[in-house]
């Protein structure tokens, strides 16, 4: 294996390119792209990828027909591929296993599944976001509703918010919370709802019952406040004492 490897992005949507190239940021390793089956086959066989993220529905050709291909081809059939798709009646996990994928995933992409799949078979994908423990009120909006909740986990990509109350999967939300530790400005944000951790069975229950979001649209003084205070107070550097109440 090269010292630095390849990873192999298939999209025809720019918008999950960039989502996904954004997920690998911190991944060591030179991150190629292509729009569709036709032009990911060409990339593949010139660039020899350790890895290929592979979306299913596109154009000239699918990312099912383009996984067959190289799974039929003597020298890209090690290659792993993880298909990356929105699940219909005529796509499924069965589907992407028939065409020889080794993993799949479904949209909205998970983070964690994400990088968890991808470091299986390429070591080198870094998986932990630097992050900061935090107990900050949150007030955020669903479709003109406000709501409030209180932050328990704050990354440069987003937060865990403890909230009982149902919520609507992937739904996009406004935020606004404080960190006056480090700044008394507002960090305000649009995020997605990127998992549920609420109800029974609960997907994590060292946590309260609640939900993960996503920034999908912050400016760059909010992000710098953000990570002034994950360098003040990230992981073993310990939380503010008595809690970040705000």
């Amino acid at each position: 294996m090269p010292s630095t490897p390849k990873i192999l992005l298939v999209d025809d949507v720019d918008f999950f390119l960039e989502m996904e190239m954004e997920l690998l940021k911190r991944t060591p390793a030179t991150l190629l792209t292509a729009r569709n089956g036709v032009e990911a086959l060409e990339v593949a066989r010139r660039e020899r990828p350790q890895l290929i993220y592979m979306d299913v529905a596109m154009p000239e050709m699918d990312g099912l027909a383009c996984c067959r291909a190289i799974k039929a081809d003597p020298e890209l059939r090690r290659i792993p591929v993880i298909m990356v798709f929105t699940p219909t009646r005529d796509v499924d996990l069965s589907a992407a296993a028939a065409a020889g994928a080794e993993e799949a995933i479904t949209k909205p992409v998970d983070r964690k599944l994400f990088l968890d799949l991808g470091h299986r078979y390429l070591f080198d994908i870094e998986r932990r976001e630097k992050r900061a423990s935090c107990q900050t009120t949150v007030d955020f909006r669903i479709a003109g509703r406000d709501y409030q909740g209180l932050a328990h986990d704050l990354s440069r990509l987003g937060l865990y918010i403890e909230y009982r109350d149902p919520i609507p999967e992937s739904a996009f939300l406004y935020l606004s919370f404080l960190l006056p530790t480090v700044s008394p400005r507002r960090v305000e944000a649009r995020g997605r709802v990127a998992w549920i951790n609420q109800g029974f069975p609960r997907t994590n229950l060292k946590v309260p019952q609640g939900f993960g979001v996503e920034f999908q649209n912050i400016d760059e003084e909010a992000l710098d406040t953000i990570r002034q205070y994950i360098d003040r107070y990230g992981e073993n550097n310990g939380a503010p004492a008595g809690g970040e109440k705000a």
